[in-house]
């Protein structure tokens, strides 16, 4: 049949939600919408894809319902602490949400826990089969829909699974382009910088067809063990090539030629691998050299330089090096997957090590949210007499906090009108349409074409909101059964608990912070600012080890500043357009880029703490370099209570002053006479420390540039969300 895309995944959907109704009826089987839930949430764009989702539903809807038992079984008669003993469950799944590759299996044993517990009330017969019925409802709508969607215009995942390797290396191939280019002043920093987001794309895409491509396409499976190699080395090389991106300010008005005479053999070399790769994920046979190169300094070129210029040579070359061992083990992986005869390189990344547990701020806080949407539901339900809905609020309102938890940036008061009209709208058909069905096949053709219309019209990502609310209040306020009843009570009673659980959802959205994203995002520039005050502040007396408890902390805040600037991109998303400079996000991706070379350029600092250096060096520069680390932790400490706070002239000129006075240090310090001379072995490591300094000040230079387009009053004006 000749339809579209769109038009077949909707067919799909509704026909399995149409045989599992039909089943379910026939079965005698109460609340036969469970099981349209369960066909209409694991509906997504592959077969692999969905049946990962329903994996994950079937076990989570598992897990939730043992702990419904053991809740029940534990505080059946003591109603304060069977909430205290759901609270943790639910905080404890909301937490895992966050930061799990299963957070759908968190999401569903989260809530799956808190239907159960609020329809099963005090009575364990009633518990059990509330929870029967719930998992046999849920396995018959994923086993329908598995068999639809094998059967009818199966989508496997395996094609576009291709599609986004080739993509993920050619974007991988085309940012190091972009950064030779712009070392050679062929490109500019905004190039680069949306070649960075290209790659970022790539990789997200890559990774969610890998899972979905490992379940449907034996090919894939058969060889998951080489593809998890491959993803290894290609994430640690995404890495490697953001730095480097982040990084090359610093040498592009060198001459590098004259200091690396075999530069432009390791840049052939570097694009005949790219190449390489993908010819052999194209089944061709192999081009690009696998054997290592060592990228050659040539000393007289080397000498010839200024000692931060000699400092950002050594850092380039490390980068150089680690993306040229990176891409052959990539090269020899991609290998090993299309079988072609290849010499074995040591293919697992340098940094391999799983990384420390630390608690995470902002998913502790989704908790105290959700906790406090879960009691203020409980406690409307315990002390409002008559309340509308009843239970239905808790089980409505918990979830629904669950969700927001994930998807923080998304407003309550954007998903209040798709609720609301999707309510409507299914109150039509409630009223008006189904007391004239007298037979399955009516209820069926309607049950299609309700479906249909609902997956067809709200086909995009961008309408999931619409879709999720539409299938959701549909299914709810239809309300079949096989000995159907009507009245307008059902309409009414969820049309007036819908505005109760969204004003919960509303109050606690402002507790303990203003949901507003602009707030929240000079909420987290604050945050970030701390951390990177105390990092420098660990750097004071850089000579001796940090004690257990210090470091320690040294590891959170390294990891905050790690992962805050994705925080805060996912934050710059939400900002609405006429509170961004020209209405557009460009600003507040720059300022986000400028925040990650920042996170990279102190991580290389911390790193160069414990080296060893020349006593000379030392001697000569640990006053200069005491006084450049004060200066830079001010203005980190004013940046962590007012992030525009920077004036960027200011810091470049005070920022040329210091580097002049310690290039005549060191230059004196390396002037000594022949048996005091420090050789370059000595001072290569020293020069990796005077680039990371030198680096640090540069992005923040870059970031006042980028904080002075923001309106920052405007962004501070009270609003109501």
């Amino acid at each position: 049949m000749n339809l579209s895309r769109k038009a077949k995944e909707a067919t799909k959907t509704a026909l399995a939600i149409t045989i599992a109704y039909g089943i379910a009826l026939g079965m005698g089987w109460d609340r036969p919408y469970w099981a349209g839930f369960a066909v209409a949430f694991i509906s997504l764009s592959t077969y692999g894809q969905s049946l990962n989702k329903a994996a994950l539903r079937m076990a989570g809807t598992g897990m939730g319902i043992v702990m419904a038992f053991v809740l029940i079984a534990l505080f059946s008669q003591e109603r304060w602490l069977f909430m205290v003993g759901v609270s943790i469950w639910v905080g404890l799944c909301t937490y895992m949400m966050g930061g799990s590759q299963r957070a759908y299996f968190w999401n569903v044993a989260g809530l799956v826990c808190v239907i159960v517990c609020m329809d099963a009330g005090p009575s364990s017969t009633n518990a059990f089969s509330v929870a029967m019925l719930r998992a046999q409802e849920t396995g018959l709508g994923i086993l329908v829909y598995s068999l639809v969607a094998s059967l009818l215009w199966p989508t496997r995942s395996g094609a576009q699974f291709a599609a986004a390797v080739n993509e993920f290396v050619a974007a991988q191939a085309s940012l190091y382009e972009g950064c030779r280019d712009r070392v050679l002043g062929q490109s500019t920093a905004a190039q680069t910088h949306e070649l960075s987001a290209q790659l970022r794309q790539a990789r997200d895409r890559f990774q969610t067809l890998l899972a979905a491509a490992d379940t449907d396409t034996y090919e894939v499976w058969a060889l998951r063990a080489q593809w998890q190699t491959f993803q290894r080395q290609a994430l640690a090389l995404t890495i490697s090539l953001a730095r480097w991106r982040d990084t090359l300010e610093g040498i592009q008005d060198i001459d590098l030629a004259k200091v690396f005479p075999d530069l432009q053999e390791l840049d052939d070399l570097l694009g005949q691998r790219f190449k390489g790769m993908a010819a052999m994920l194209a089944n061709e046979p192999p081009a690009g050299d696998s054997a290592p190169l060592e990228l050659a300094v040539d000393r007289a070129g080397f000498r010839a330089l200024s000692a931060f210029e000699r400092a950002e040579v050594t850092a380039a070359r490390a980068r150089w090096q680690e993306i040229e061992q990176l891409t052959r083990g990539l090269l020899a992986a991609i290998a090993d997957i299309r079988d072609f005869n290849r010499i074995a390189v040591d293919s697992t990344p340098a940094d391999s090590s799983p990384a420390p547990f630390f608690l995470d701020t902002d998913r502790l806080l989704s908790v105290f949210r959700v906790l406090l949407i879960l009691w203020l539901a409980y406690l409307l339900w315990i002390y409002v007499p008559d309340l509308p809905g009843g239970t239905g609020v808790v089980s409505m309102a918990c979830p629904l906090g669950m969700a927001l938890a994930s998807m923080p940036q998304v407003r309550v008061s954007k998903m209040f009108r798709p609720a609301m009209l999707s309510t409507l709208a299914a109150s039509i058909i409630y009223i008006f349409i189904m007391p004239q069905l007298s037979s399955f096949l009516g209820l069926g053709t309607l049950l299609f074409i309700s479906t249909f219309a609902i997956y067809y019209l709200f086909a995009t990502p961008q309408q999931a909101l619409g879709r999720v609310f539409g299938i959701a209040m549909f299914l709810s306020i239809a309300s079949i059964s096989n000995e159907q009843s009507y009245s307008f009570m059902v309409v009414a009673s969820t049309a007036m608990m819908l505005p109760i659980v969204f004003l919960v959802l509303l109050v606690t959205a402002y507790i303990p912070f203003s949901p507003l994203p602009e707030k929240a995002f000079e909420r987290l520039l604050r945050r970030y600012f701390r951390s990177s005050e105390y990092l420098l502040s660990t750097l004071g007396d850089w000579q001796q080890p940090l004690g257990s408890r210090e470091h320690a902390r040294q590891a959170r805040q390294l990891r905050e500043i790690a992962t805050l600037p994705q925080k805060l991109a996912a934050w710059s998303r939400a900002i609405g357009p006429g509170l961004l400079p020209g209405g557009s996000p460009a600003a507040t991706q720059q300022l986000v880029a400028d925040l990650q070379a920042l996170s990279f350029r102190i991580q290389e600092l911390l790193s160069a703490r414990d080296h060893q250096y020349p006593p000379s060096l030392i001697a000569a520069l640990q006053a200069d370099i005491r006084a450049w680390r004060l200066a830079i932790q001010q203005v980190f400490q004013r940046l962590s209570v007012d992030p525009s706070d920077l004036d960027r002239q200011a810091f470049q000129a005070g920022l040329a002053a210091t580097i002049d006075h310690m290039e005549q240090q060191v230059r004196a310090a390396l002037d000594q006479p022949e048996q005091g001379r420090i050789s370059d072995e000595e001072g290569a490591d020293f020069f990796q420390l005077l680039a990371a300094y030198r680096g640090v000040s540069v992005a923040l230079g870059d970031y006042a540039g980028s904080v002075a387009p923001i309106d920052w009053p405007g962004w501070r004006e009270e609003r109501f969300a």
